[in-house]
């Protein structure tokens, strides 16, 4: 498959089939991250595979995604762009039911250069931004294969790495479910983007 194929080949899929993803499949994916550019040339990454309905309930419990919220009166205050919102109305209902829908989870974990916490300059950011060209090698492998997913940024980081044993100085940069899109999944609509208009020679 072409490269070009894959990359317009790869959605972001909330809704998955209960079937199993091979072994193959992830391992493909993850080989493929660590060929992603390195900020240290160390590929300071680690991933965590969690299948069990425990896990999931530990996640989501931890996240605390199964407390409501009135998702339209938020998308009324944060967002005024249409797409967007639209967007962020069907996605944050979803939350609890793609973790715990999805056949697999992939947690990405990352060695940063300076503690989240204490990060002052865009230079700190350096291992976090390498992390994720490797997630878009996984994402872009994992699509390769039919199998999606979608990133999940966790906010209770701490929490999380004391359930699943991540050691301190490592932080999770991603949650990510992933598996066979439903045959009537949703696929919200993109944003459309006019590549000339973001473009610039010389200056803005």
């Amino acid at each position: 498959m072409e490269l070009k194929e894959v990359i317009e080949k790869r959605q972001t899929i909330r809704e998955f089939k209960d079937i199993d993803i091979p072994i193959e499949i992830i391992n493909y994916a993850i080989e493929n991250g660590f060929k992603a550019p390195s900020y240290n040339h160390l590929k300071e990454w680690d991933f965590i595979i969690l299948k069990t309905t425990e896990d999931k309930a530990k996640l989501i419990n931890a996240e605390n995604l199964g407390t409501k919220r009135d998702i339209q009166k938020d998308s009324q205050v944060v967002f005024n762009d249409v797409t967007i919102k639209a967007m962020y109305e069907y996605a944050i209902p979803k939350q609890k039911s793609m973790i715990l829908d999805a056949p697999l989870i992939l947690m990405v974990v990352y060695k940063p250069k300076t503690p989240i916490k204490n990060i002052k300059r865009i230079y700190d950011l350096n291992c976090l931004a390498s992390v994720w060209t490797c997630i878009e090698n996984v994402l872009l492998s994992l699509a390769e294969h039919d199998v999606y997913g979608v990133t999940y940024i966790p906010k209770k980081t701490d929490d999380i790495k004391l359930l699943f044993n991540i050691p301190n100085d490592l932080e999770v940069a991603s949650i990510i479910p992933i598996g066979y899109k439903q045959d009537d999944a949703i696929i919200p609509k993109k944003k459309s983007i006019s590549i000339s208009e973001h473009i610039h020679y010389n200056n803005w």
